[in-house]
């Protein structure tokens, strides 16, 4: 998934607050081996902005949290949704994130990449697409992965 506005946005707020000089902001992206925040994905940004606000003098850190709590989450774009052919809910977006998160930490897992996680859902569950992956999938997924 490609780097949303929100996350650059992030970014360079939190890079400013940091008071980083270009060549700290520029080292800090080369560790992604890109030289722009607009060249990192989705998860690498979520990375970045995670380690720049840890870097935050306390007071700081809360107040940045507290504002952007209410961001969305990956996923959250699906919400609750209902097939009635199938009579069915699809995967909630909670449950599709604990499905790569089980997947980016599993040891037995090479490649921890959006991809691969994407193929392996496609390979257990048939689906072609996240966000059409059933609830009866998620289970089957899981175990899958903890097989691995």
């Amino acid at each position: 998934m490609e780097i949303n506005k929100k996350q650059i946005s992030k970014i360079h707020l939190l890079k400013n607050q940091l008071h980083l000089s270009d060549e700290e902001y520029g080292a800090a992206l080369e560790s992604y081996e890109v030289s722009s925040s607009k060249d990192l994905s989705y998860e690498q940004a979520a990375d970045l902005i995670k380690k720049l606000i840890k870097l935050l003098p306390k007071e700081l850190r809360e107040n940045f949290t507290q504002r952007h709590k209410d961001a969305k989450k990956k996923y959250d774009e699906f919400g609750i949704r209902w097939n009635e052919r199938l009579r069915e809910h699809y995967a909630t977006p909670k449950q599709l994130r604990m499905l790569e998160a089980m997947w980016m930490t599993s040891p037995r897992v090479e490649n921890k990449n959006e991809d691969a996680f994407k193929r392996f859902v496609k390979r257990i569950s048939g689906k072609e697409k996240l966000e059409w992956v059933m609830m009866s999938d998620v289970r089957k997924i899981k175990k899958a992965i903890e097989s691995l």
